[in-house]
């Protein structure tokens, strides 16, 4: 039912149909405005919010004196803005200031893009157990969210913490873009770290289908104020003094108007409800576990959910389907307020198919609590942070340590431990950030050093004395005579020697002949005697 706001005015009724008809044209707020009922369009805007109630909604102008009906009810504050009625979503997050909510360094959500085909470099372990029985589906902050905080029903394992599911939550359209795409629904799977409840790990799932829902459509609706009745003898006179060109009689007065009709209020009528079929492609059994009711439409309504066997793996990826357990990780901020910039997320890299009916049931509801805005926030800036692709890995089991664990909620074991468990981390964290820094100073110092002992190397000597430069010629001079000097006897005496080698070599080769010439005359054979000399008788 739309708001419907009364508003006492001490004007007479003529001077409320004179300021109408001119006023009329202008819808809601502007009307307001036009009528000088309020000074700003924030006043007016104050004036017009209701559970279903819209910028530029019905208004109902009472006569003079006449009561009207009550305001409707404020709906229950929701956590996007603890100040406000209703959950704000009619900038999408770009004018919240609560807590980091007006930060732009590492928020989120943003645009994942370019990554489309690159592989898995990393990996994360994570697993569920099977959920049964009933669980709160409720509407808070303009989301859809399934509290599971009350039993440990698994997590995930991360840079060696151990983050426990605490709740699912339920935007639509979805908050994440993929390569600029906004999907229709987003289920995001909140997980707290064990050691410190403050850090968050999320698992987001984009879900589509074949043919998205459209947008509702805003349509502005008027409240049309009579003009003032004149009579008919006023009327006859007045034209009668336009033809003849003289002045007539002074018109009779006018009776008076007839009163404004009593206030109305407007109601909106809800569709009945049809459960999503079985039969449409790309059915999911899953989900179709929360439509089995209509899902809550207005802000804080509560529907509980019996569950049976609810696995949430399968939503975190399809087994056998394509790119399975493909995830894109970074690091940002919760998308709700008061967006503190401490949570890790994995955003499903191919989306998650449901039917057009499962879609729509879902779709509708979210766009009914806020108001046909939709519940996401505006993508922030991706300020160079690191995207990589991870592959989530379903193992049989999750070890969970014992130790170190306080419990959530207002109340923790007790506040001096938590405090006392904060502090170290911080130190600790200080300690590794201190020697982190100390090694990147030092090298940084060293690179210095190397740069400028080279820059040292390059630059151009000054200019030399030219005494020096004398005496270091007259030096060169010197010890080129020197080495000339030595030089030179050095040949001398290697001539003088080798000479007397040839001499010695000489005169031995010759007596060596000799000997061989005596020695070959000692050993050679004596000559034969001459044959005797025979007569002739």
């Amino acid at each position: 039912m739309a708001a419907v706001k009364q508003l006492s005015v001490s004007r007479s009724p003529m001077k409320q149909y004179l300021l109408g008809t001119r006023c009329s044209s202008r819808a809601g707020l502007y009307t307001l405005l036009c009528l000088g009922l309020v000074t700003s369009a924030a006043e007016a805007r104050q004036l017009t919010v209701g559970p279903t109630a819209y910028p530029g909604g019905v208004y109902v102008f009472p006569s003079s004196g006449a009561p009207g009906p009550a305001p409707a009810p404020a709906p229950a504050p929701g956590p996007q803005n603890a100040h406000q009625s209703t959950p704000d979503y009619t900038q999408h997050g770009t004018d919240w200031f609560m807590g980091m909510c007006r930060s732009r360094s590492k928020q989120s959500p943003i645009n994942l893009e370019r990554l489309g085909t690159t592989p898995p470099t990393q990996t994360m372990d994570y697993h569920y157990d099977p959920i049964t029985g009933a669980v709160p589906l409720q509407a808070v902050g303009g989301m859809l969210m399934v509290d599971l905080s009350q039993q440990e029903w698994g997590g995930a394992v991360y840079s060696g913490q151990t983050y426990l599911l605490t709740s699912m939550v339920i935007h639509g359209p979805a908050e994440h873009l993929i390569d600029n795409v906004r999907n229709p629904l987003e289920i995001q799977l909140v997980h707290r770290s064990m050691k410190n409840p403050a850090q968050q790990l999320t698992i987001s799932i984009p879900i589509s289908c074949a043919k998205p829902p459209p947008k509702p459509v805003k349509v502005r609706e008027r409240k049309f104020i009579r003009r003032p009745w004149i009579g008919a003898g006023s009327a006859a006179s007045s034209a009668s003094s336009l033809s003849s060109g003289a002045p007539g009689p002074a018109p009779a007065p006018a009776p008076a108007p007839p009163p404004l009709p009593p206030p109305t209020t407007t109601t909106t009528t809800t569709t009945p409800y049809s459960v999503p079929r079985k039969i449409e492609a790309a059915f999911n059994a899953d989900l179709q576990q929360f439509l089995l009711a209509r899902p809550p439409f207005a802000e804080g309504q509560t529907v509980s959910v019996q569950l049976k066997s609810f696995d949430l793996s399968r939503l975190v990826e399809t087994v056998g389907g394509k790119d399975q357990g493909a995830f894109f990780g970074y690091s940002g901020s919760q998308t709700s307020a008061p967006c503190l910039d401490s949570t890790m997320w994995f955003v499903r890299r191919n989306p998650l198919m449901a039917s057009n009916g499962q879609v729509k049931a879902l779709a509708d509801a979210l766009y009914k609590i806020t108001n046909d805005f939709g519940s996401y926030r505006d993508i922030m800036p991706t300020n160079r942070r690191i995207v990589e692709v991870y592959r989530l890995q379903n193992v049989p089991l999750l070890s969970i340590p014992v130790e170190n664990r306080l419990p959530w909620g207002s109340n923790p074991r007790t506040d001096s431990e938590m405090k006392a468990q904060t502090l170290a981390k911080l130190a600790k964290d200080e300690a590794e950030n201190a020697a982190n820094y100390i090694k990147d100073f030092e090298s940084r110092l060293r690179s210095h050093q190397t740069a400028y002992a080279e820059a040292l190397a390059k630059a151009t000597p000054p200019p030399e004395d030219p005494e020096v430069v004398r005496r270091r010629e007259e030096e060169k001079h010197l010890v080129s005579r020197v080495r000339s000097m030595l030089t030179g006897d050095a040949n001398n005496a290697s001539a003088t020697v080798q000479q007397a080698f040839r001499g010695n070599r000489d005169a031995m080769n010759k007596e060596v002949q000799m000997i061989n010439r005596q020695m070959s005359g000692a050993l050679a054979p004596a000559p034969a005697p001459a044959p005797a000399a025979v007569g002739v008788r």
